[in-house]
């Protein structure tokens, strides 16, 4: 049977040819779109989503569930409570409640929110420390660092204005202090409002390259796919 399977799936064997027939047709289908929201269109889009998720699905259970969790814990059956107590807390409190969202029942269903909220609770801390350690703590420094000296060349003494005017501008776009009534204070006010009214703007032109990024990589794909269309499946058919 290893041997049957080896000869149809080698390179440019049968697995290869159909592979090669079976990405062109999900490719017409996505570009159907084009003409008209189709039956084939969502068919296609059904499958893409349909396998991520049975990928996810697979992923999770096998290196998560089974390799840090039930594993460890079969390994180390007679010492559970001495070991392993830990993960077993995680099995019972964390992982279980998730299962509860299946039942019909509402007192289960309140169970499992536990799970659930720990689980936006772990997402909501790795996405605030990714944006305070990625983004927000290496542009402060790198703003910090920017040489505005006038022995620096021109326009690199222009770009190191534009980065600090930009960058402490987008931060007082999300200014939200009511000023005070002291001349100093409305004084204060006036300035980081214009600043910030200045830092929208460079926000925009970041949302617009960004844009612009995404629909260069979305034509670039297309590209690719239409030479994939007349380059590749050609070159399989009159092989």
């Amino acid at each position: 049977m290893d041997a049957l399977f080896d000869s149809i799936c080698s390179p440019g064997g049968a697995c290869d040819v159909l592979g090669v027939w079976l990405a062109a047709l999900l490719t017409i289908l996505v570009l159907t779109y084009l003409i008209h929201d189709s039956f084939l269109f969502r068919l296609a889009s059904s499958l893409l989503v349909g396998t991520a998720i049975g990928f996810a699905s697979a992923v999770v259970v096998h290196r998560v569930l089974w390799d840090l969790v039930v594993a460890p814990l079969w390994a180390d059956l007679p010492n559970w409570f001495s070991n392993t107590w830990a993960l077993l807390i995680f099995l019972v409190f964390f992982c279980f409640p998730l299962w509860l969202r299946l039942a019909p029942n509402s007192r289960a269903t309140t169970w499992s929110n536990l799970g659930l909220a720990y689980l936006f609770g772990i997402g909501a801390a790795l996405a605030i420390g990714g944006a305070l350690s990625g983004i927000l703590a290496p542009q402060l420094v790198a703003t910090m660092s920017v040489s505005v000296s006038p022995q620096a060349n021109g326009w690199d003494w222009l770009n190191g204005i534009l980065i600090v005017v930009g960058t402490l501008g987008a931060f007082l776009t999300f200014r939200f202090i009511q000023p005070g009534n002291r001349p100093w204070q409305r004084v204060y006010d006036v300035i980081t409002r214009t600043w910030g009214t200045v830092g929208r703007g460079f926000i925009m032109v970041a949302f617009g390259a960004l844009l612009a990024g995404l629909i260069f990589a979305r034509v670039s794909a297309l590209v690719g796919q239409l030479y994939f269309l007349i380059h590749d499946l050609p070159a399989t058919l009159f092989k």
